[in-house]
């Protein structure tokens, strides 16, 4: 009997410590909870911008001309660490900003369940890669053309009757799939439906109604679906609750432009469409090129390089348009000066005293013919002013400028504007 009296002694002891035991575990949680603070937009805008100017004054008292031809191993050494320090301070600063785009993306889910009620069509919504993080100012931007983009797959594209589904072998309900992925330094965003795809000779016809093309001419398919991006172009007879108003692709593209991104089309009569957004990830700060035209210095996105050529007037050939043309991979691609293009005193006239640059973006590739590269550098992208937009400054090939290490100020380029095939 005396044996098990000592036993529930200890029973009772052993809850003594309990209370402070889920104590430190409601440390833990409250702890945990503390971990996520919200900050205005506002505050990480300013963060960015004294960023930028770091990163400016870095270039400045690295590069300043009272160094040149001295051998400072030490300030070399500190410069190449404070220069470590300015890249890790950007990523956190604009690791800050990023948010994933789900929020975006699950919106799109109750569009497409009310369309399927309203229209009386069958379709589901499929998202991939919803844990991709953009800047926070790029996805409030890309919600609305995603949106306009989604709506246009559940009117136009997916069928109205079950059976023309059936009987082209696919399945009864209708898939609309919205992913978003990174490339490096952009985030891509597909809107793809497997529909009945872009009617290419109404889309033709109604483009020849407005005035938009010419009867007669042979256009290519690429053609026909950039006439879908023209302002007020809808391919509806009637008004309707969802489309037939004229506000459409036109203004997704401008919107996704505005955030410096870039909109292509692709189509398969029967097999649907895909739309794609092609974002970059940031705005703020980027990896440029410098490179210099007689006395102006310009800046190209590092991204937009595909390489660069030394090379000999024998390697040019002329079109039958007096054009210039270079070979290379087995494909012939324009040469563009820009000293011509922009109509700059001074620089080279001859090809062997400068340089070729091979660029490329969204569908647009051609070579840039520049005096010489100056070396790569990180710039921080300042806006133009607003009243240069009244000069359609975006269609020169100039997205805004940077303020280079000596006070001086360098265009950056719009890899995408700067050069347009002749039609």
């Amino acid at each position: 009997a005396p044996a098990p009296a000592p036993a529930p002694a200890p029973k009772p002891a052993a809850p003594a410590p309990a209370p402070s035991h889920p104590g430190a575990k409601a440390e833990g949680t409250t702890h945990h909870k503390e971990s996520l603070i919200s900050v205005s937009l506002s505050k990480l805008d300013e963060l960015a911008a004294v960023v930028g100017e770091i990163v400016i004054t870095e270039s400045m008292v690295t590069g300043s001309p009272e160094l040149k031809g001295l051998k400072l191993d030490t300030f070399t050494k500190s410069a190449r660490q404070l220069r470590k320090l300015t890249d890790e301070l950007q990523d956190v600063s604009m690791s800050l900003r990023m948010v994933p785009v789900s929020a975006t993306f699950q919106k799109m889910n109750r569009i497409v369940r009310d369309m399927c009620k309203k229209l009386d069509k069958q379709a589901k919504l499929v998202l991939v890669g919803e844990d991709t993080e953009v800047d926070k100012t790029i996805v409030d931007s890309i919600g609305d053309p995603i949106m306009h983009i989604v709506r246009n797959s559940m009117d136009h594209g997916i069928e109205e009757n079950v059976q023309d589904r059936i009987a082209a072998g696919k399945d009864p309900v209708g898939e609309i799939v919205l992913s978003a992925r990174h490339t490096g330094s952009e985030v891509i965003i597909e809107i793809k439906d497997d529909g009945q795809g872009v009617n290419y000779e109404k889309t033709l016809n109604k483009a020849i109604q407005r005035g938009l093309a010419l009867p007669g001419v042979d256009y290519s398919h690429k053609d026909i679906l950039n006439f879908l991006l023209a302002p007020g172009f809808s391919t509806n007879t009637e008004v309707t609750e969802f489309s037939g108003r004229g506000v459409g692709m036109d203004v997704v593209k401008q919107n996704v432009e505005n955030v410096g991104g870039t909109v292509t089309i692709t189509s398969e009569p029967g097999q649907g469409m895909t739309t794609t957004l092609k974002i970059p990830l940031t705005m703020a700060i980027m990896d440029g090129m410098e490179v210099s035209v007689g006395a102006s210095i310009f800046t190209i996105p590092i991204h937009n390089i595909r390489q660069s050529f030394k090379i000999g007037q024998s390697d040019l050939v002329h079109d039958a348009t007096g054009g210039e043309l270079f070979k290379c991979m087995g494909n012939f691609y324009p040469v563009v000066r820009m000293r011509e293009l922009y109509q700059i005193e001074g620089g080279c006239t001859e090809v062997e005293d400068g340089i070729l640059i091979w660029l490329e973006a969204g569908e647009s590739s051609y070579c840039l013919f520049v005096d010489e590269l100056l070396g790569e550098q990180q710039v921080v992208v300042k806006p133009l002013p607003s009243y240069l937009n009244s000069f359609n400054i975006k269609r020169s090939g100039i997205a805004g400028c940077t303020i280079l290490g000596d006070g001086n100020i360098s265009i950056i380029l719009d890899v995408g504007n700067l050069y347009t095939p002749v039609q």
